[in-house]
């Protein structure tokens, strides 16, 4: 098998994938910035709260079109290539499958580690007064990495799915515009019907704003852990119906 997956690294090298991911966390850093100047200091105070909000937020909008893009890239010797039965004379079918998921994780972990990092350099530069809640960290990761592998299963399916690569691309910016209107849906089924909506439906920080003053207060919130039992069967049975449909694609 690491004979197999090395061969997938060196199909995607000239891919640009990793500029793929650069540009989408250089947005995202270049946003923080600019959502944090200005903000007085009592409210940079509880800056990992606020971080722990925003950043989600912006996962909603940029995640799920920069992983329909990245799985696009993925499929892309297969598909426009056209090699994918000849792939499948030299390799298991399924293990075909299994490495793409992979080599897709593996750029969203490197991606959530960038954000966390980033969470870190702001404390550093604003100096963030009130101390980080590790609990809140650890909800923070399983909220932006539940969801994000996912949608990277769906994007997966579609790009395999379609030769037409607009189609699976057109579904991440839809998911993109669905996600951030999920934000403003009640609590309910309709947040839980929606994938892309699991980034609020799992947010575990709430706030409130006081127009006379201009002030956000961030307040905690409980962790559904409903919600993301909901969302790991969702994944596990994604990976079981995406895996099948790959097979018994006639190649």
């Amino acid at each position: 098998m690491l004979r197999e997956w090395k061969t997938e690294w060196m199909k995607i090298r000239y891919r640009k994938i990793g500029l793929i991911v650069l540009v989408f966390l250089s947005t995202e850093a270049l946003w923080i910035s600019w959502a944090l100047h200005g903000i007085p200091k009592e409210q940079l105070d509880d800056g990992y709260r606020m971080m722990f909000l925003q950043i989600p937020l912006m996962n909603t909008i940029l995640m799920p079109t920069m992983i329909a893009m990245l799985a696009s890239r993925l499929w892309d010797a297969e598909i426009k290539g056209d090699t994918l039965k000849l792939l499948c004379t030299m390799e298991k079918k399924s293990r075909l499958f299994d490495l793409k998921l992979l080599t897709g994780v593996c750029y969203l972990t490197l991606f959530v580690a960038a954000e966390t990092a980033l969470i870190f350099a702001q404390s550093a530069l604003n100096g963030f007064a009130r101390p980080l809640n590790p609990r809140q960290l650890l909800y923070f990761l399983l909220q932006v990495y539940t969801v994000s592998a996912g949608i990277l299963l769906l994007q997966t399916v579609l790009s395999f799915f379609y030769e037409n690569q607009i189609l699976p691309l057109a579904a991440g910016i839809f998911g993109s515009f669905a996600g951030l209107f999920s934000w403003f849906f009640p609590d309910g089924i309709l947040k839980k019907c929606l994938l892309w909506g699991y980034y609020s439906e799992l947010c575990f920080i709430i706030n409130d704003w006081d127009p006379e003053t201009r002030i956000i207060t961030y307040y905690d919130a409980p962790f559904d852990w409903p919600s993301l039992c909901l969302l790991l069967a969702l994944l596990a049975a994604g990976y079981g119906i995406g895996k099948r449909l790959f097979m018994r694609k006639e190649i």
